[in-house]
């Protein structure tokens, strides 16, 4: 389930992010972008993350799953940023949205840690 939710919403931010989105924006504010691609980032982050240490069964991914999760999510904001600016004519890449990308994945791991941290306080105290 958690591997299918990450594929699955990889999938539909790759489609979002290379396609024209035609209609009002959401957000009215400077740097309502950016923001959106630290959130988007953030969640590409804590799926994949779930995916690789509860979905995904390979012992690496699992013992590994907070750097490798954050490692998939920066590679792939990059490789987005570059089909946007070589494939297609009505985005453009840009290194703000890749360190809005890097911020969102540094904030899901810190998030990850310190629930896994909590969790490992609760346990040793009962």
């Amino acid at each position: 389930m958690f591997s299918a939710a990450a594929v699955a919403w990889t999938i539909v931010i790759t489609i979002l992010s290379l396609v024209e989105l035609k209609g009002p924006q959401a957000l009215h504010f400077s740097y309502a972008d950016k923001l959106m691609h630290g959130i988007i980032y953030f969640l590409v982050t804590i799926v994949w993350f779930f995916a690789f240490s509860k979905g995904i069964t390979r012992d690496s991914l699992q013992k590994n799953a907070i750097k490798a999760s954050a490692i998939l999510a920066f590679v792939y904001g990059i490789i987005i940023e570059i089909l946007q600016e070589t494939l297609v004519t009505n985005r453009q890449g840009d290194w703000q949205d890749a360190l809005a990308n890097t911020i969102g994945i540094i904030l899901a791991v810190f998030t990850i840690k310190w629930f896994i941290a909590n969790k490992t306080t609760l346990k040793t105290q009962n």
